[in-house]
């Protein structure tokens, strides 16, 4: 990890001085599917209501795909090809930045080899940006079929575009449990990974609010740094709830 906190104030005052009138209240939209048999219908609908508000960026809950509550009595039949190229045509067409959790297989095609618990970053131009394979598994997701990753954290920079005008910020995902882990966050707020946007995709239910009242807005602080974004479960009763958020220095 290696920076200071001073460190990490230092770049983000750099970054804030050049971005600050840019970054302000930029539209984001959080999401809650409900049809596991139609995810692809639904979410390109969501996503055009979002972005009819001024949406820049919809997040959507871990394991959209087919929903958590789902998941393990359903699995996930779609190769993870089809479900990414469908998440970045829907980004194109609705001309959004989309955050999309899904059950990925492991080996294509093959479901029994089991699962990743994955969340993908398409930006408004359709392409893929990032894919984040979760690396904390909660209570019994292991017996559910899903694997933990080991893979290296990355950051990217992801260009949004709303009312304001463009604006470039640098964007990550890490999966609800993961966010419990000071260690993650704080590599991706150190060189050279300088994160200014964490994208939190979980699928908490109502009766454990701590990790997006409490954990996640430490992490924020901790870390001197933007904005972070949760979404409750999937069968929460809302359906499209559409905030503001800002990163400065």
């Amino acid at each position: 990890a290696g920076a200071s906190r001073g460190d990490i104030r230092g770049h983000a005052a750099e970054r804030g001085a050049k971005r600050r009138l840019a970054a302000a209240d930029r539209r984001v939209a959080l999401a809650v599917l409900q049809r596991s048999g139609a995810w692809a219908e639904e979410l390109r609908a969501v996503a055009k209501a979002a972005r009819s508000q001024g949406a820049e960026l919809l997040l959507t809950p871990e394991l959209c795909a087919p929903g958590y509550q789902n998941f393990g009595r359903e699995g996930f039949e779609p190769e993870p090809s089809a479900v990414e190229a469908e998440i970045c045509k829907i980004a194109l067409e609705e001309g959004l930045a989309l955050c999309v959790g899904y059950a990925e297989q492991r080996h294509p095609g093959n479901q029994d080899a089991g699962f990743w618990n994955t969340a993908v970053l398409a930006d408004r131009t359709g392409q893929l940006k990032l894919r984040y394979r979760k690396h904390h598994l909660w209570g019994n997701e292991g017996n559910l079929g899903l694997t933990a990753s080991d893979e290296d954290l990355q950051v990217v920079d992801l260009d949004l575009d709303g009312p304001l005008g463009p604006c470039r910020v640098r964007a990550s995902i890490v999966i609800c449990y993961d966010v419990e882990f000071p260690e993650m966050v704080r590599l991706l707020a150190c060189d050279p990974h300088r994160v200014e946007l964490l994208l939190v995709p979980t699928a908490l239910p109502y009766t454990e609010p701590n990790a997006a009242s409490r954990i996640v807005p430490a992490r924020a602080m901790e870390n001197r740094y933007g904005n972070f974004v949760g979404e409750p479960c999937d069968w929460a009763d809302e359906k499209l709830l559409i905030c503001s958020v800002a990163w400065t220095e």
